[in-house]
């Protein structure tokens, strides 16, 4: 272009003037005449710096009109970018940008392409806006909560109280369940009336604890003491770890968003929950696990310290946990003769005639478990009680009896109907059943014959008749006892072990996705509801046998894909420890690298040193093994950990990944880059070059379609915007396209956050009403996911209330989040802001 502007750019924007009014982008025609201008004072030979001065004061008075046109639009009608766009440029004009370059022989070249830009983009956005205003009109209608409701709410008692967490019912006991009436009577007493205390129920297994439990949980009367979402089944044989039983508990209890410290959301959860009963059902599981009682004792003693927490635990052991709680112990014995014949005849009526019946329930000593069994036995071979009697002696070792006595002649039942011509019928059943009594936490039938047992699934219909398995609604699973037998050294098919572990692998791959794909969530939902059975299968003794090396890849990979996903969903580290573990004599840097980096990313929430060391051990793994991505992934991640270290040394790391990227090619991995960028810098201070890191990764982001950093994006601009000289209306904006971005991904926290900081900038804009109701969605999310309400929630609807006069109303917002900053350090979502 030289010293003046050429012709054609000229003629360019002369057409462009001449169609400026009729193209229906809002401010087009004064961006238009705004470059003429430019081109104007650039073709007077001897423009000075007074007139280039004068020219930016000009600029800027045709912008701030541009501003205020929009301003006096509805926030619907205005998309977040066409805003941050404008904000930029005026932020460009005050920090006198325009007045340094104007003489800069590739300034309008560069303009003449940002205009064209612009124009393409704005179009698109005119395209886009009817759609987004309906979307905007419905997110609005799902926050308009009246100021009634929200006092009716808090007039229900605590904010926690505001949304119930989605918690798992009490499953249905079975019809079939005689003897224990007097017992439950008195357990239903000890629940329903009086001052709390917690109970255990000892005993064998097989003798009925499960369905004793279940019987007095789904009495009226306790149902009308602890309505239904506090009542929490825990079935703990889905928990043969200290790590799997917090996990377990968490889930039940509603907890899924989770800090990195297990038992402080428990605790946290319970201490602010009403009156509620937990059932540890099948305890023996974790009371007995590999790493000793220690940690699981210190849960329950933990819990016995909240004084409206009750405790109805069932065990397979002559003596209680924690032996000096306030116990009510309750030792389950076999059932009387006519309880047991009673049972019988449910499961096979036509035993009720057989005069060997007596002798045959004396002999498996009237233990409910066995007697189902034999009646299933007689049922589907065909035999009477005399001839079922025989064969039991004829194994030689079961009497009648309590304790081992109790355990063995269970195992003889299980034995016989092992052997029975049903299953013998089906050869493939006895695989079957060693394929789920690896699943602790059972499993559907779908899932079961996808995944876990292809090849065997033609076994279940026998499993079903001799009840080996049992079925609870859609559930498939192994009673504890069977298990045990089944699971035994002796027993136990090590090909369907190693078969289950190629299985688990497969599953894992199948259902690996990131969170921008569109199968992200089911394919994280089913990881979940499979997560117990998985982590159960892939720390199996078997997988630590493995040789064969191109099986150890894929079991390397299993434990990869798993870890992510607890990084991303549970904040557990035991799946990941177990990998590094098994890998610490591997001499592999992508590996180890791989592994200390989810490593880090598990624990640095929790413990941000801790989390830091890892990350930098795996950035070296990375370094060494000359993998740039991974590298540069690794150091954006370590810069989260870095949350108080210098400025300039959070930057160098940056600036590396950022050469990396660049060196590899990688576009949206650079753009994350910028993003965290401008994210330094707003929590530096520095306003104004954020804003400009962050619209340059916008754009990038939105090609490569990395929704989750463009949701992450938006939200740190209207943090800036924010800050920026009290920008209000291009926070909203920002704020608002990051919630709806949240959304679309699923980022339940993410969306818990964006409505606090909506409220926030609602309240600064003058919007009381519209600041409460965004408070109140905060506090309705976050407590769905079963955590306690957030303190800045709280604070944000006492204000709001205090605004609006109710200063009633706003002393108890304050007074719930005295209480709520007395029990806990919860997370608060201004700490990033």
């Amino acid at each position: 272009m030289g010293e003046y502007a050429s012709e054609a750019a000229k003629e360019f924007l002369t057409m462009l003037e001449a169609v400026a009014a009729v193209v229906p982008v809002p401010g087009f025609s004064i961006v238009v005449k705004l470059a003429l201008n430019i081109i104007k004072a650039c073709e007077e030979r001897h423009a000075t710096l007074e007139r280039a001065q004068e020219l930016k004061l000009r600029i800027n008075t045709l912008v701030l009109t541009l501003v205020n046109e929009l301003k006096g639009q509805k926030e619907g009608e205005i998309r977040a970018q066409m805003i941050h766009d404008i904000g930029m440029l005026q932020i460009s004009l005050n920090n006198n940008k325009l007045a340094r370059n104007i003489e800069q022989t590739n300034m309008l070249t560069k303009l003449e392409q940002q205009i064209t830009t612009f124009h393409a983009q704005q179009q698109q956005t005119l395209i886009e806006v009817h759609a987004q205003q309906q979307q905007n009109t419905r997110t609005l209608n799902d926050m308009q909560l009246s100021i009634i409701d929200v006092k009716a709410m808090f007039a229900q008692g605590s904010p926690a109280q505001l949304t119930s967490p989605t918690r798992a019912s009490i499953p249905a006991n079975t019809n079939i369940f005689h003897g224990r009436d007097t017992l439950v009577a008195d357990l239903v007493g000890v629940l329903a009336g009086g001052p709390r205390q917690h109970i255990c129920l000892l005993g064998p297994g097989g003798m009925g604890k499960t369905s004793t439990s279940l019987t007095v949980m789904n009495h009226p009367n306790v149902e009308t003491r602890f309505v239904e979402h506090l009542r929490v089944w825990v079935p703990c044989v889905k928990a043969p770890s200290t790590a799997l039983l917090f996990d377990t508990l968490c889930t039940l209890l509603g907890i899924s968003t989770k800090s990195g410290n297990p038992l402080s959301d428990i605790l946290l959860v319970l201490r602010t929950s009403p009156p509620i009963v937990l059932v540890l059902d099948n305890f023996e599981t974790p009371w007995s696990a590999a790493e000793g009682q220690s940690q699981v004792e210190q849960v329950i003693r933990d819990i016995n310290q909240i004084p409206h927490v009750t405790l109805f635990v069932t065990i397979r052991s002559s003596s209680p946990p924690c032996e000096d709680l306030p116990w009510h112990r309750a030792d389950l014995h076999a059932v009387d003769a006519t309880a047991a014949r009673n049972i019988y005849i449910s499961w096979h009526p036509k035993g009720n005639e057989d005069p060997g019946l007596p002798s045959l329930l004396e002999l498996i000593g009237h233990m409910p478990l066995a007697v189902m069994l034999m009646a299933k036995f007689a049922a589907s071979n065909g035999l009477s009680a005399k001839d079922i009697a025989e064969e039991y002696k004829a194994r030689g070792t079961a009497v009648m009896g309590q304790g081992l006595d109790a355990m063995t002649s269970m195992d003889v039942c299980i034995g016989m109907s092992l052997n029975s011509p049903r299953m013998t019928a089906h050869p493939e059943a006895f695989e079957l059943l060693c394929a789920i009594s690896m699943l602790p936490a059972g499993t559907s039938y779908q899932t079961l014959s996808k995944w876990w047992a292809t090849d065997w699934i033609g076994g279940l219909g026998a499993l079903k008749d001799t009840s080996l398995v049992e079925q609870n609604g859609s559930t498939i699973f192994v009673l504890p006892v069977i298990q045990r037998y089944i699971l035994h050294d002796s027993r136990f098919s090590k090909q369907v072990g190693t078969s289950m572990i190629e299985s688990a692998c497969r599953f894992l791959e199948a259902h690996a996705s990131d969170i921008n794909d569109e199968l992200y969530k089911s394919h994280s939902a089913a990881v979940s509801a499979e997560e117990g059975n998985l982590e159960a299968v892939l720390t199996t003794p078997d997988s630590r046998a493995i040789q064969n090396s191109f099986l150890l890849h894929i079991i390397w990979d299993g434990f990869l894909l798993l870890a992510h996903h607890q990084q991303k969903h549970s904040a557990r580290v035991n799946i990941i420890e177990r990998a590094l573990h098994l890998a610490r004599h591997v001499d592999d840097n992508i590996l180890q690298g791989d592994l200390l980096f989810c490593y880090g990313q598990s624990l640095y929430r929790a413990d941000r040193n801790s989390g830091r060391k890892q990350l930098e051990a795996a950035l070296g793994h990375f370094s060494s093994a000359s993998d740039r991505m991974k590298a540069a992934q690794c150091r954006l991640n370590l810069v989260y950990a870095m949350a108080d270290d210098t400025f300039k040394r959070c930057r160098e790391i940056i600036m590396d990944a950022q050469a990396d990227c660049e060196a590899i090619g990688d576009e949206g991995l650079a753009a994350r880059c910028l993003v965290d960028l401008g994210r330094l810098h707003f929590r530096f201070g520095k306003y104004p070059t954020a804003l400009d890191l962050l619209m340059q990764a916008e754009p990038v982001l939105a090609r490569v379609k990395d929704w989750e950093y463009h949701a992450e994006c938006s939200r740190v601009s209207s943090w800036v915007h924010y800050n920026l000289m009290g920008q209000y209306d291009l926070a909203y904006a920002c704020a608002a396209s990051a919630l709806e971005e949240f959304n679309r991904i699923g980022d339940a926290q993410g969306s818990s956050f964006l409505h606090n900081e909506i409220g926030r900038i609602l309240s600064a804009r003058g919007d009381f009403e519209g600041s409460l109701r965004s408070h109140l969605r905060c506090l309705e999310i976050w407590t769905s996911l079963g955590l306690p309400p957030l303190p800045d929630a709280l604070q944000g609807m006492g204000l709001a209330w205090a605004k609006l006069g109710k200063v009633e109303d706003a002393c108890q917002a304050f007074r719930k989040l005295l209480q709520q900053v007395a029990s806990s350090d919860a997370l608060s979502p201004s700490s990033n802001t």
